[in-house]
């Protein structure tokens, strides 16, 4: 028992050998405990830092090689190159070559800084959050016994939400533009169903049902990957309107079509970002129309919604939000505030009853 009591202090000591991995042996003593039950808190400790010599300290860029390897093989392909973009980007550069024993608080606040010098408030949010994650795989492995990035907390500052969107007559004057008749589809889709651009790439004749006006979410394309959609919600038929459905019907008409054909692209390989990017970046020019992200096509739709007085039950089920509290956080200063209506009416309601002389 390496937890002893000191009679003559009253108080307990600790005194033991702890041997390391990496074939080491020190002997430790430390006195002054008030209890027992202090001093063996201590020496389990102890015990436990003793597994971490330097040759079980490896370097952050070791780790998270380590966990970029196993996260490949369990997550999908898109969240992989997220998050091996962000270590290698910006983690990487700043504490690649720090032992992860050997990381501060004071580092994770460096760090902080540097990412708000350099990128947007959310891209440095991002960074925290990764190494904040990395360092719990730390944990997991017995690297280490304490995240740091986690004690030290995310980056404070407001994230500056900004979000654009065409009217419907801005998008009719786009869309006058756009001779093409495969992209007047594409940009149709955007606007009237709130698609996010993956969603709509992966779509193929079989999804769009023509007898019903739907069109079937069930997956999302990726650069050069298709997978399962961002959530469960995301799964879902969309109602069109008739205008739209009727220009993907042309479009059938025209070509010679199986149903695991890509609507947007050629046969079995649907249209690159890129160059979904670079005609809409052609159409903009040829209209000289106010540019918008193509994202922002989806915030145009939930807008076009909301101002036409649709419930927010509506908008979320059509942009395939999880839950209607996501929708209302991104969409809730477009709903008209009904605050002064309400006064008014409560003013009405009790003038008419004579109860009390008011003061004019």
């Amino acid at each position: 028992m390496p937890v002893y009591k000191d009679k003559k202090r009253n108080t307990w000591y600790v005194s033991t050998y702890v041997e390391y991995r990496d074939g080491t042996r020190k002997r430790v003593m430390k006195r002054g405990f008030k209890t027992k039950r202090e001093a063996t808190r201590y020496e389990n400790e102890l015990m436990v830092d003793s597994s971490m010599s330097s040759s079980f300290n490896p370097t952050l860029k070791e780790v998270t090689d380590e966990y970029l390897a196993i996260y490949k093989q369990t997550k999908k392909a898109t969240s992989y190159r997220k998050a091996e973009s962000v270590a290698r980007l910006r983690i990487l550069p700043h504490l690649g070559n720090k032992r992860v024993q050997d990381i501060t608080k004071r580092d994770v606040v460096l760090f902080q800084n540097k990412m708000l010098g350099k990128y947007t408030v959310s891209g440095a949010k991002r960074a925290h959050t990764n190494l904040s994650t990395i360092l719990n795989y730390a944990i997991k492995m017995e690297y280490i016994n304490v995240n740091v990035a986690r004690e030290v907390g995310n980056i404070q500052a407001k994230v500056e939400k900004q979000m654009n969107y065409w009217t419907v007559e801005q998008f009719i004057y786009f869309i006058r533009h756009v001779d093409d008749l495969q992209y007047k589809a594409f940009f149709m889709c955007l606007f009237w169903g709130g698609f996010r651009k993956g969603e709509l790439l992966a779509i193929t004749w079989k999804d769009v049902d023509f007898k019903n006006n739907t069109i079937d979410i069930n997956k999302t394309a990726t650069r050069n990957d298709i997978t399962t959609p961002k959530n469960e919600s995301s799964v879902r038929a969309l109602l069109m309107p008739l205008h739209t459905m009727n220009l993907l019907r042309q479009i059938k008409l025209q070509r010679n079509i199986k149903d695991d054909y890509f609507v947007f692209g050629s046969y079995y390989r649907h249209i690159h970002e890129s160059t979904i990017d670079r005609n809409y970046a052609k159409y903009i020019k040829k209209s000289k129309a106010t540019r918008i992200r193509i994202h922002d096509f989806r915030h145009s739709h939930a807008t076009y919604l909301i101002n036409n007085g649709y419930d927010i039950q509506i908008v979320s089920k059509r942009l395939g939000h999880s839950n209607i509290s996501t929708t209302y956080d991104i969409y809730a200063h477009l709903y008209p505030n009904k605050e002064t209506e309400a006064i008014k009416q409560m003013e009405k309601d009790f003038e008419t009853n004579n109860v009390i002389q008011l003061m004019k």
